[in-house]
């Protein structure tokens, strides 16, 4: 059996809808008594597929096996999709050697160090042989392994049921649309949707020819290629009439290949602000906030990952550099912040992570006192202890590189107490829809950091609460669900030209 649309959405006609992502749902394993069991998966772009698949009942979401127990499950779900509360899921198992080669040298770093700028071009990256192989044993044959799930899962199709619906996402899968053309032909409907920053043309030639020309061959054989932001929308567009050498037009966000019409499309990804309002009110999240409020001082928050995208480096050192131009702040903020590890394995990260230490023991010993700290660093995964900052921050730091969107500046400002002030970076996607509420910074300056700190801690309260209340209704009134109603409607309009 097969997933089919629910009335009102893209599968409106009946039509089957797939899902298919690189990190799934759930991941299986054997409790203490070996029965299996699960766990649920985290992450934003988790939690937004969750909303796909509860707006469109039934539908089949395809993803990586990752663990022993969902090994099993994969062999388990080839012929009928295992069903784990209100999901259904097939799992695919990867040759173990492949999918290292996919996502640990060509995925990570190779696409997303690209298309988030953050190479040393002067020195990296050095593009040879490992590339290829990566590319062709590992890239390649992932993806076609997921093409494949996918036509098994459609195998089941009833009589009379709408073509197909497939939903890819996320740079993992890039060659994906490539390989269900081959397997399944035109009929599919199939969006690509891009989670990461896509670069402009210049950026994205840094790839190997054989990986910027085959990612974008693939993208065009796709009907809908989807971003986070009007900008990405229109750097792909760009990117693919001058790399490839294309019609496209940037503006009505269409690119013309091999007789076919391709869209390019900008979707907000949001949040559930209800779920997010039900958490901080949890009996979890309270026991964590009496630590946060005893923090002396107003609050300075930044909650990430340490991943270099971040630029969690240079906001350290803007904010001792706001110390140091107003030394009457000592002692009137602590900066909170709650940092998960990201890619250790990965050397430039394992760097990062040092960097970071070491940041935060200069500031802390220049400018600290026997009873003020500047920086409180938290390195693990505490979710409850992250939503009780949001609901406590005085000033909420986004200082990203780049960023596809950046929900942290979302679901803390939906939760907030304080009227507080989001200093946002002027790269991060977020800044499309969120800016005019923010106070904007280049990542890159830190005396510009400095300055946009020190305006946020002091702002008057008029200003604060006229900023917080206009971006706590911008986010309550683009949530998830309309970030998931915009892309079906859009289906259906695609599908309605395309006749």
């Amino acid at each position: 059996m097969v997933a089919h649309g629910a009335e009102g959405g893209g599968g409106r006609d009946g039509s089957p809808i797939v899902i298919v992502s690189n990190r799934g749902p759930v991941t299986f394993s054997l409790d203490g008594s070996g029965d299996r069991t699960y766990s649920r998966g985290a992450g934003g772009l988790v939690t937004a597929l969750n909303a796909v698949s509860r707006r469109q009942e039934g539908a089949v979401w395809i993803a990586s096996a990752t663990s022993d127990e969902d090994a099993r499950v994969a062999a388990e779900s080839r012929e009928e999709p295992y069903e784990v509360e209100d999901l259904r899921v097939a799992l695919v198992e990867h040759d173990a050697d492949a999918y290292d080669l996919m996502y640990n040298t060509l995925a990570n770093p190779l696409l997303w160090f690209v298309q988030h700028g953050l190479y040393d071009l002067p020195y990296a990256p050095a593009l040879g042989d490992d590339t290829r192989r990566a590319w062709e044993e590992g890239y390649l044959p992932v993806n076609e392994n997921f093409a494949a799930a996918v036509e098994r899962v459609l195998e089941g199709n009833p009589q009379g049921g709408g073509e197909p619906i497939v939903l890819v996402h996320d740079y993992q899968l890039y060659m994906v649309p490539h390989f269900l053309r081959e397997r399944l032909g035109e009929g599919p409907f199939v969006s690509l949707f891009v989670h990461i920053p896509w670069p402009d043309p210049e950026g994205w030639r840094v790839l190997p020819r054989y990986v910027r020309e085959g990612v974008l061959q693939s993208l065009l054989r796709a009907d809908v290629v989807a971003f986070h932001t009007d900008r990405y929308a229109r750097n792909f567009v760009r990117t693919a009439r001058e790399v490839l050498g294309v019609e496209g037009d940037e503006e009505k966000g269409v690119v013309r290949y091999e007789g076919r019409e391709v869209w390019a499309r900008a979707y907000p990804i949001s949040i559930d602000p209800g779920e997010f309002e039900e958490l901080a009110a949890s009996d979890a999240v309270r026991e964590q906030e009496g630590p946060v409020r005893d923090l002396p001082g107003k609050l300075l928050l930044r909650i990430d990952r340490t991943d270099l995208s971040k630029n969690v480096l240079r906001g350290f050192q803007a904010y001792g550099r706001m110390l140091e131009r107003h030394p009457e702040m000592k002692g009137e903020v602590t900066f909170l912040a709650g940092l998960q590890p990201s890619r250790g394995d990965i050397p430039e990260y394992a760097a990062y992570a040092e960097a970071i230490h070491k940041a935060v023991e200069e500031v802390n010993e220049e400018h600290g006192t026997p009873s003020w700290t500047p920086i409180v660093l938290s390195m693990e995964d505490n979710f409850p202890r992250s939503v009780a900052a949001y609901k406590a921050y005085d000033v909420l730091l986004v200082n990203a590189v780049r960023d596809g969107m950046n929900l942290v500046a979302k679901e803390a400002a939906v939760v907030n107490e304080k009227n507080g002030v989001l200093v946002l970076s002027e790269t991060a996607g977020a800044h499309e829809e969120l800016g005019e509420f923010a106070v904007t910074v280049n990542p890159f300056d830190l005396d510009e950091g400095a300055d946009a700190i020190h305006a946020a801690l002091t702002m008057p309260e008029e200003e604060k609460k006229r900023r917080a209340e206009a971006l706590k209704r911008q986010v309550r009134e683009n949530t998830i669900e309309e970030w998931v109603e915009a892309q079906l409607e859009d289906i259906t309009a695609y599908r309605k030209a395309r006749g």
